[in-house]
């Protein structure tokens, strides 16, 4: 299991929302935040009183990345999509910012748009995984509200660090966890199963688009010429989708367009 490096980040982002919640902010003000924002904001301060209510400050001051207990997380998870096979234990958890890619055909306004990949920053979110789920849950929705984080600019709001790329190498999915900071390695992927998200677990983006679908990936192959970057990991899931599908035809749309998303990406090996 590798160990995540963002958790001095996320308790100086527990840090920060505490020093807020301790000043007087005009009330208007946070109700003009949007709801996911609010929610987010709300779920880490809670987070972080259960933290300081269990954890003497000096302890919660002194945590270090080895203190996550990585047999602790428990994934979001779905009816019918898969267990995690038998064996697995979790490896990494990052949460993906970025676009899901399709195609459409201009000359058919009534067909349906084509997916083609996708692109997108991860971040680093293990640790939060074990100390906070519930702030982790609100951070895909929350983060798709705010501006796409520059490339090895930490996320917003959770000061989460990058941990990598998500893209595709011809059709198969890439997961390149290999930055200057670290090396969790480059893992090629096929998808296993799909699950569209019901309606009362819709988190929509910003366009109005619904949540893409949730997935168990397996690992893939290298596609021919290519090599993988030694990784132990077998199977990856992307769940708590927020964003990123398609209008149901192509009317109007161009023959490339991206749709804005965010998601967790649960890595087992």
């Amino acid at each position: 299991m590798r160990p995540s490096s963002s958790l001095v980040f996320f308790a100086s982002s527990l840090a920060t929302i505490a020093s807020i919640s301790s000043t007087a902010i005009d009330k208007r003000h946070i109700q003009a935040w949007p709801e996911a924002i609010r929610s987010y904001y709300a779920a880490a301060s809670s987070q972080l009183s259960n933290l300081r209510s269990t954890i003497p400050t000096a302890t919660l001051a002194a945590l270090t990345p080895s203190s996550c207990n990585l047999a602790s997380p428990v994934m979001p998870s779905i009816s019918g999509l898969p267990a995690v096979s038998e064996g697995l234990s979790l490896y990494h958890v990052a949460v993906g910012r970025g676009t899901q890619n399709y195609t459409c055909d201009t000359k058919d306004p009534e067909s349906t748009p084509v997916a083609a990949g996708a692109s997108a920053i991860l971040y680093n979110a293990t640790c939060m995984s074990c100390i906070a789920p519930m702030v982790l849950a609100k951070l895909p929705a929350s983060t798709l509200l705010l501006p796409t984080p520059k490339d090895g600019k930490v996320l917003f709001p959770a000061q989460a660090i990058m941990s990598g790329h998500h893209y595709f190498t011809d059709s198969t999915p890439t997961f390149n966890l290999h930055t200057a900071a670290h090396n969790f390695g480059i893992q090629f992927a096929k998808v296993l199963n799909k699950v569209p998200v019901p309606e009362t677990q819709q988190q929509l983006g910003t366009d109005g688009s619904k949540a893409v679908v949730w997935l168990k990936l397996s690992a893939a192959d290298a596609p021919e010429g290519l090599a993988g970057d030694a990784s132990p990991v077998k199977e990856i899931y992307r769940v708590n989708t927020a964003g990123g599908s398609p209008p149901k035809t192509c009317e109007e749309m161009p023959g490339d367009f991206t749709v804005q998303y965010a998601a967790e990406y649960w890595f087992w090996g």
